[in-house]
C-alpha cells in the first residue's frame, strides 16, 4: 500500500479495466472514455468547483494531485475530463450568477457532456485573431453563430464528435454590425448524446491522431446557426433591453479576460507529466531489479543505472514543480489576477507546463528503451504513455510560445540590475561550490533573461525557462528533503540539469573544464548511491499500487505476458 492508493480507488471499478483500450475499436473507446469521465464526476473525484475561484477551491491541491494519477492511468481520460472542467471554469469565470446557478451542477456532475471550443484550424494558439463570429441583430433579437471560412473551423475540439450536447465557444461578438471583441458563449450542439448535431452545426472528424485515441476530437462549422441571446456568458458584459452593449472593461482587456481560463488548465500537463513519469520510472526500476542478463540483474550494470537513475530523479523533480505550482496558486489567486499577461502566475505556469512536458517526453524515450522489446508492449503502459504524452507539448498552448510568454513576463517584472559582477565558476569540488546547483541555475537564468531583454533572441527562451524551473525545483526540494536517498536524488537532478545546460553555462563563463570534470565525477557517485536501495527509491516515487499492476513490474512478468496473450483464430481470406 502507498500513501496515494486512495487517489486511485476508482480503478477498482470494472469500468476502468486498463486493457479495454486495446480491445475496442476507436469509436467505442471514445465512448468508453466519456463514461469513465462521467464516473469520476459522479463520484466527486473531479469538478470545476475545485478550481481556484470555484465554490470548493479548498479541494484544489487534491484535484491537481488526483489528476496527475488519472493522467498516469490514461492521458485521454484527463483530456476528456479537462474539456468538461474547462467548460465549467468558463462558466464560473464569465457567467452571470443566474447562468452559474442554472448550469453549474450539470457540468460539475457531467449530467451533460460539454466541449471547450477555442482553437481554430487556421490559427492554433493565436486566439487574438479568432475568426468565429456571433452576430446579434436587435430588430428581431436573433443571435447567430457563423464560421466565415474554413480556417475559422473549431478544431481538435474534445468531446465534440459524438457526445457533447453543448460547447463553450470563444468567438467575436458583433452587435448590429459593430464588433465588440472576444466573448464566451454556451452553445447547444445536439439534442442528446450520440444524436446528429442541430441544423446549422456540422461536426466532422479530426482523426486520425498520433495518440490519445480515446479522446474524441472533432472539427465544428457553424452555418448561421441560431442560438438564444442568453447564450452569451454575461458575467461582465451583456446586451440590455434596448439592444445596447454594456461592458465596463476596455476592449483589449476583454480578450485578456477571456484567456484567464487557460492559465489553470496549464497546471494539469505538469501534474500529468509528474504522475506518468513516476509511474513509468517505478515500473522500469522494478523490472531492473528482477530481470537478469548474464546472471546479473539489469540494475547491477553501470550503463543501465546511468540511464535510469537520472530519470527517477526527474520524476521526483516534476512532483516538486507540481507542488510549487499548487502552493503559488493557493497563496496568490485570486489576489493576483491571471487575466493579464504580465502577471507572474501566468508566466510561472506557462514556463512550468513547457518544462514539464518536454522533460517527461524525453525521459519516456529512455524508459521505453531500458525495457527492450517489452517496453514496446502496450500492456506495460510505457510506450502508450510515450505516444499519448506527445500531445502535452502543444495541449494548452504550444511550448515554444509558452516559453516566450514566460520569459516575456519575467522580463516585464524584473528590476534593473547593476552590471553582472564576477562569479566563481563551478569548481571540481562539484555542487558544494555553487549552492547545490541552485545558485548557479538562478544566475544562469538571470543572465539569459538579460540577454533576451537585449536581443529578444528566441533561442534563449527554452534554456532560460529550464534554468529557472530547475532552480525552483531544487530550492523547494532542499526544503522538503526526506532523507539521505532523497538528498542523493536531488543532487543527481542538479548535476543532470547543469550538464543539460552546460553549453549555456560555459558561454556565460559559469562552467569550465574543471567544473565539468567535477560534475561528471559526482554524477557517477550519485548514480551508484541512488541505486543502492531500490526499495527506498520506490517509496519516494510513491506510486499507487493499482498503477503498478502491469507485467513488467512483477518478477513473474513472463507468466503474466503469456497469460494475457490471445490464441490465433481462423481468418477468412478475401478471394483473389
Amino acid at each position: 500500500m502507498t500513501e496515494n492508493d486512495s487517489a486511485t480507488g476508482f480503478l477498482d471499478d470494472p469500468l476502468f479495466d486498463p486493457h479495454a483500450r486495446y480491445a475496442l475499436g476507436v469509436d467505442d473507446l471514445m465512448l468508453l472514455t466519456v463514461e469513465r469521465a462521467k464516473a469520476l464526476h459522479a463520484k466527486g473525484i473531479v469538478g470545476s468547483e475545485a478550481w481556484r475561484g470555484g465554490g470548493r477551491q479548498d479541494r484544489f491541491p487534491e484535484l491537481v494531485r488526483t489528476l496527475g494519477w488519472v493522467s498516469a492511468f490514461d492521458i485521454a481520460l484527463v483530456s476528456t475530463v479537462g474539456n468538461q472542467q474547462l467548460a465549467g471554469n468558463a462558466l464560473l469565470s464569465h457567467g452571470s450568477p443566474a447562468q452559474v446557478a442554472a448550469y453549474r451542477d450539470e457540468i460539475d456532475r457531467m449530467d451533460r457532456v460539454y466541449a471547450f471550443a477555442a482553437t481554430e484550424i487556421g490559427r492554433g494558439t493565436n486566439l487574438m485573431s479568432i475568426g468565429t463570429e456571433v452576430h446579434y441583430r436587435h430588430a428581431d433579437r436573433t443571435m447567430r453563430v457563423t464560421t466565415p471560412s474554413d480556417d475559422a473551423a473549431k478544431y481538435w475540439i474534445g468531446n465534440s464528435l459524438f457526445s457533447a450536447t453543448h460547447a463553450m465557444i470563444l468567438a467575436r461578438l458583433v452587435i448590429d454590425g459593430a464588433e465588440e471583441g472576444h466573448h464566451w458563449f454556451r452553445v447547444p450542439l445536439r439534442p442528446r448524446e450520440g444524436a446528429l448535431p442541430y441544423p446549422g452545426v456540422r461536426v466532422r472528424r479530426a482523426d486520425p491522431k498520433g495518440g490519445i485515441a480515446g479522446n474524441q476530437t472533432g472539427m465544428i462549422h457553424f452555418d448561421q446557426y441560431r442560438i438564444s441571446p442568453e447564450a452569451l456568458l454575461s458575467g461582465w458584459a451583456h446586451i440590455d433591453d434596448s439592444g445596447a452593449y454594456v461592458c465596463e472593461i476596455p476592449r483589449r482587456e476583454r480578450y485578456l479576460r477571456c484567456l484567464g481560463t487557460f492559465s489553470q488548465e496549464r497546471i494539469f500537463p505538469v501534474t500529468g507529466a509528474a504522475g506518468v513519469l513516476r509511474r513509468c520510472a517505478a515500473i522500469v526500476l522494478r523490472y531492473g531489479t528482477h530481470r537478469e542478463s548474464a546472471g546479473r540483474t539489469l540494475l547491477s550494470f553501470p550503463h543501465y543505472r546511468e540511464r535510469l537513475m537520472p530519470v527517477v530523479a526527474e520524476a521526483l523533480a516534476l512532483r516538486h514543480l507540481t507542488e510549487h505550482l499548487v502552493e503559488e496558486w493557493t497563496s496568490r489567486y485570486p489576489t493576483e489576477p491571471v487575466t493579464l499577461h504580465g502577471r507572474t502566475l501566468y508566466g510561472l505556469t506557462s514556463g512550468a507546463k513547457a518544462h514539464a512536458s518536454w522533460a517527461a517526453n524525453t525521459a519516456l524515450v529512455v524508459l521505453r528503451e531500458l525495457c527492450g522489446g517489452h517496453g514496446f508492449h502496450s500492456h506495460n503502459e510505457i510506450v502508450t504513455a510515450r505516444v499519448d504524452g506527445e500531445i502535452n507539448t502543444t495541449f494548452g498552448g504550444d511550448n515554444n510560445v509558452l516559453c516566450y510568454e514566460s520569459v516575456r513576463v519575467a522580463a516585464r517584472n524584473t528590476k534593473a540590475h547593476p552590471d553582472i559582477g564576477a562569479m566563481p565558476t563551478l569548481t571540481e569540488a562539484g555542487l558544494d561550490s555553487c549552492g547545490q546547483g541552485t545558485a548557479l541555475l538562478e544566475e544562469l537564468a538571470e543572465r539569459l533573461l538579460r540577454r533576451w531583454i537585449a536581443t529578444h533572441s528566441g533561442a534563449l527562451c527554452r534554456p532560460q525557462v529550464h534554468a529557472r524551473c530547475g532552480a525552483t525545483i531544487l530550492r523547494r526540494w532542499a526544503d522538503e528533503s526526506r532523507g539521505g536517498t532523497d538528498d542523493a536524488l536531488r543532487r543527481l537532478y542538479a548535476v543532470t540539469c547543469l550538464l543539460g545546460l552546460a553549453d549555456h553555462l560555459v558561454a556565460e563563463g559559469l562552467l569550465d573544464g574543471a567544473g565539468m570534470r567535477g560534475l561528471l565525477t559526482q554524477r557517477g557517485t550519485l548514480i551508484d548511491q541512488c541505486a543502492e536501495d531500490q526499495g527506498e527509491v520506490l517509496d519516494l516515487l510513491d506510486v499507487p499500487t493499482a498503477l503498478l499492476d502491469v507485467p513488467l513490474a512483477h518478477a513473474d512478468y513472463v507468466r503474466r505476458t503469456v497469460a494475457a496473450a490471445r490464441d490465433t483464430v481462423e481468418i477468412t481470406r478475401i478471394p483473389e
